[in-house]
């Protein structure tokens, strides 16, 4: 997997990835997707291209794990050890995972519901490709869930100085 990696404004690819999603929800009155986006976030160091892939497939599998309530995009920024990282956060009020299953998630191929279809449910490869490129691009991924209250996959990118 190939990254181009450069300053990359977070805001505004969330806001258009929300948006796009937000319109395919019209007219339902039981999901909503909401962001919250602190002002003057910082830009992250990362391909634009890679992360709308990881925020795309994060708000894709929280929609189809929720049918009623919220899923909810935010951004917020935290130093570790020395180094500044901007996370962006997908949490949903959806179904949740056991968590037996939380460390598994990430995993090509697993499922957390073994008996889903493969064409119902997608191809068990999205999380890991999203830990990969996460991964790549210097960054970590975790998920977090609690059964019938929802989830949050989280991940983060270094932050590039504004200049």
């Amino acid at each position: 997997m190939s990254i181009d990696a450069q300053a990359a404004a977070i805001a505004p690819l969330v806001t258009q990835i929300s948006d796009r999603f937000s319109d395919q929800l019209l007219g339902s009155d039981t999901l909503q997707i909401t962001t919250n986006l602190p002002p003057n976030l910082p830009l992250a160091w990362g391909d634009p291209a890679r992360i709308e892939q990881i925020i795309v497939n994060l708000l894709s599998n929280a929609l189809r794990h929720t049918a009623a309530g919220e899923v909810n995009i935010r951004a917020y920024t935290q130093s570790e050890q020395g180094q500044q990282f901007l996370w962006i956060a997908v949490s949903d009020t959806g179904s949740g995972i056991a968590p037996e299953d939380i460390p598994h998630v990430f995993e090509r191929f697993w499922r957390a519901d073994r008996s889903r279809a493969s064409h119902s449910g997608g191809s068990g490869v999205g999380l890991a490709i999203c830990r990969r490129l996460v991964m790549l691009q210097g960054g970590q991924i975790k998920a977090s869930s609690r059964l019938n209250k929802g989830s949050t996959f989280s991940f983060s990118l270094p932050t590039q100085p504004v200049v």
